[in-house]
């Protein structure tokens, strides 16, 4: 058994020395891990670019000037009608006539009380000089001749105003008048666009109203019209209408064939010109702090830089506060915290 442990102990100590005699006397290298792959962002320079701000909005094609041609006659049947919607017509030319036939009746009345009253007034004029009548006799008659002609002569008008006309020339473009129907005077029987002047009446939400101005560029896309259409604001209304919270807007644009009263137009309006640094929109970031953007610095570091945002469009952003030199990170989201090191790469 003895001798069993010290051959063990021999065999262990002889495996100890080869192992001392082979090691070498230089210290072991120490092996170090290849560090993780640098993140590489795409960098931008801010460069100077104009941006026209417009607000895309919708709205009809109406009369530049609505004239409505109203009966001037009471409870008066129409008789004919002269006119249709899409007529061109002239000022003074008959639209459409009235039944004349109580209208005559009220003239043929005053017409005879107009003859007595004058046939009365003659007589106490022959006499006054003689005494038989009083002055104030004479006074009342010829006032009563006065009144009984202005009767008969506004019964004359209402007989020419049996014979309905264009009040304006232009286009009809509503006609409500049927024969055979009673004309009212609060009811426009017809409704004409005066020299068949067309425009667009564009709905403008209020918060962009008020940075309408007259004059304005408009690009209308008119249905029906195969191609845009230049426009120039012309009117601003300084009333929000409260149904839609809007604003009329009336833009003018060259005068074309086959346009419809009411028709739909989506307009593009410029509101301001922008001159500033253009960044892609996708470098804009957010905090508690406001708007800001990643720069990459000389040696690769992340720095926050905050900008103040003048201006986006699609996917470009005008801002304040970067200059030319300044290397901007083009998308980085959440990837990058300021301090970080990275691998800038210009963008394309």
């Amino acid at each position: 058994m003895k001798r069993r442990i010290f051959l063990a102990a021999a065999v262990l100590s002889t495996a100890a020395y080869a192992v001392i005699s082979f090691s070498s006397d230089e210290p072991e290298p120490v092996r170090r891990v290849a560090p993780s792959g640098v993140l590489s962002v795409t960098v931008v320079a801010p460069r100077e670019e104009r941006v026209v701000e417009r607000v895309g909005v919708t709205g009809t094609l109406v009369p530049r000037e609505d004239v409505a041609v109203v009966a001037e006659v009471a409870n008066a049947r129409i008789l004919s009608v002269s006119a249709e919607v899409g007529d061109r017509v002239r000022k003074g030319d008959t639209l459409a006539a009235l039944d004349t036939e109580g209208v005559q009746l009220r003239v043929a009345e005053m017409a005879a009380e107009y003859a007595k009253a004058r046939d009365e007034f003659a007589r106490v004029d022959s006499i006054k000089d003689t005494g038989a009548v009083s002055k104030g006799l004479v006074t009342e008659k010829k006032n009563a001749v006065d009144a009984v002609k202005a009767k008969l002569e506004e019964a004359r008008l209402a007989e020419r105003r049996t014979i309905v006309t264009a009040s304006e020339s232009g286009v009809v473009f509503e006609r409500r008048a049927t024969v055979g129907g009673l004309a009212n005077t609060g009811e426009a029987l017809f409704r004409i666009a005066r020299d068949g002047e067309i425009e667009a009446e564009l709905r403008v939400p209020e918060g962009a109203a008020s940075r309408v101005s007259p004059k304005a560029a408009v690009n209308l896309s008119i249905s029906g019209m195969p191609d845009p259409v230049p426009g120039t604001v012309r009117l601003v209304s300084p009333r929000i209408d409260a149904s839609d919270r809007a604003a009329p807007v009336r833009v003018s644009f060259p005068g074309m064939a086959g346009l419809k009263v009411g028709g739909y137009v989506h307009g593009d309006i410029a509101l301001t010109t922008v001159t500033a640094p253009a960044v892609p929109a996708t470098a804009i970031q957010r905090d508690a702090a406001g708007a800001f953007v990643w720069t990459v610095g000389a040696e690769g570091r992340i720095a926050r830089h905050p900008v103040t945002l003048l201006l986006q469009k699609d996917d470009v952003a005008l801002v304040a506060g970067v200059t030319p030199e300044l290397r901007v990170v083009a998308r980085a989201g959440s990837l990058v915290r300021s301090g970080d090191v990275v691998k800038p790469v210009e963008a394309r």
